[in-house]
């Protein structure tokens, strides 16, 4: 092995620091075995690095298989964030749509619980003079309609959170299936 390859090789275990040990030893010894297997088949090892790419983009492509196929529980937030932003780097859509749908989806789902929580609020009628509710200029929601009036409206605003948030994850299990092509195991020679 050329030292080039080891210091592409040292670089790529760098990059995977955020990964559990044992997953990014498996990733240094897929990416071995494809040079080991492109050398045999009479390739150049400076060729199969060019193919392979930089290892920055590689090391994101593992991490996000890592988190997409180990389920929910390897799903926190910081991992959901870090994946969104691989996507977010690696195009000009994704730095468009990720962000679009995520602000929707959050912003929106947010509302629905605060517009729940008023129409509760106003219908127990505690004192609370400042919540206001209307359908339109001097069309003002009756009080004893403030529940019923929120329901529906925080359904609404809900539901398109909620499609929002459909949306952003099919986007990017999307994107996750096309950069797996970007592993080495997932190309043709």
């Amino acid at each position: 092995m050329s030292p080039k390859t080891r210091a592409y090789l040292e670089k790529l275990y760098q990059l995977l620091e955020r990964m559990p040990e044992d997953e990014r030893l498996d990733a240094i010894r897929e990416i071995e075995s494809h040079i080991a297997e492109g050398v045999a088949g009479g390739q150049s090892e400076d060729a199969i690095l060019a193919r392979l790419g930089d290892p920055r983009v590689l090391a994101k492509a593992y991490r996000s298989e890592y988190i997409m196929e180990k389920g929910p529980a390897k799903r926190s937030f910081a991992n959901v964030m870090m994946m969104a932003g691989f996507y977010c780097s690696t195009g000009l859509l994704s730095i468009m749509i990720i962000p679009v749908l995520a602000t929707i989806a959050y912003g929106f789902g947010f509302c629905a619980v605060i517009i729940f929580i008023a129409g509760f609020i106003r219908t127990l009628g505690i004192g609370v003079t400042w919540i206001h509710m209307s359908l339109g200029p001097g069309m003002e929601v009756p009080t004893e309609w403030s529940m019923v009036f929120s329901t529906i409206a925080g359904g609404i605003i809900g539901g398109i959170a909620y499609v929002s948030w459909r949306g952003l994850r099919l986007y990017m299990s999307f994107l996750s299936a096309s950069y797996k092509k970007v592993l080495p195991g997932n190309r043709a020679m």
